[in-house]
């Protein structure tokens, strides 16, 4: 069994944590749902995630046809791997930034349907803005949750811990540019009480606290 430290409900949002085959600890995927339909993000690294998934979605007693769209943060393979098994029993639209369409289906083999860029607006769940965020890869996206007042943040942001950081250099094709992506973000000014991350510990309560502490340089990795 895959756990995590907190899953505190927020409604409308499973968190779904995956990689039950893989290195380097969790990896988690988000089902969005209301009563219109559902919306995935992110698959987990493997078929077998895509299974935690698909138990997710009936242990809310809905049908994968309810599922409408699969947006994806970025390419990397363990949030694309579960996605050819998903799409094979699904008639979802796949979603990415631009920038991460062709790695998406190199990765994976499955094409991007529905591409999207900063700013871009889906209607889906109350409203779901998009925001590039590159740094981690040039296309990586997170997702503002208008109703929820939720940030997704990919992997553009990690916790460790009680922290938040920016993605690791180490991690980041670009670490310079991930600073920056996450100073942008801070200025928008978003009203942000959840912020869920891929990899360590989501923030459930007054995410914008933790939030404005983390371009502030800690050694945490």
């Amino acid at each position: 069994m895959v756990t995590i430290l907190k899953d505190i409900p927020i409604p409308g949002i499973e968190v779904i944590p995956c990689r039950l085959h893989g290195p380097r600890g969790i990896v988690k995927a988000f089902l969005l749902h209301d009563a219109a339909g559902m919306v995935l993000v992110d698959t987990g690294f493997s078929e077998a995630d895509a299974d935690l998934i698909l138990e997710r979605i009936a242990r809310l007693g809905r049908p994968l046809t309810d599922l409408k769209l699969c947006i994806l943060t970025h390419r990397h393979r363990d949030h694309v791997g579960g996605l050819k098994k998903l799409r094979e029993l699904g008639p979802f639209a796949v979603v990415s930034h631009e920038a991460e369409a062709a790695g998406i289906e190199q990765t994976c083999g499955v094409a991007v349907d529905r591409l999207v860029r900063d700013g871009d607006e889906l209607p889906e769940m109350g409203g779901i803005r998009i925001i590039h965020l590159p740094g981690h890869t040039p296309g990586s996206i997170g997702l503002y949750l208008h109703q929820a007042r939720a940030l997704l943040a990919g992997d553009a942001i990690f916790s460790a811990g009680e922290w938040l950081v920016v993605s690791p250099a180490y991690l980041s094709e670009d670490p310079a540019q991930a600073r920056e992506s996450v100073r942008r973000l801070l200025g928008l000014g978003l009203a942000i009480d959840h912020l869920l991350v891929a990899h360590g510990d989501d923030v459930y309560r007054t995410a914008q606290d933790p939030l404005s502490h983390i371009l502030a340089e800690r050694r945490v990795f």
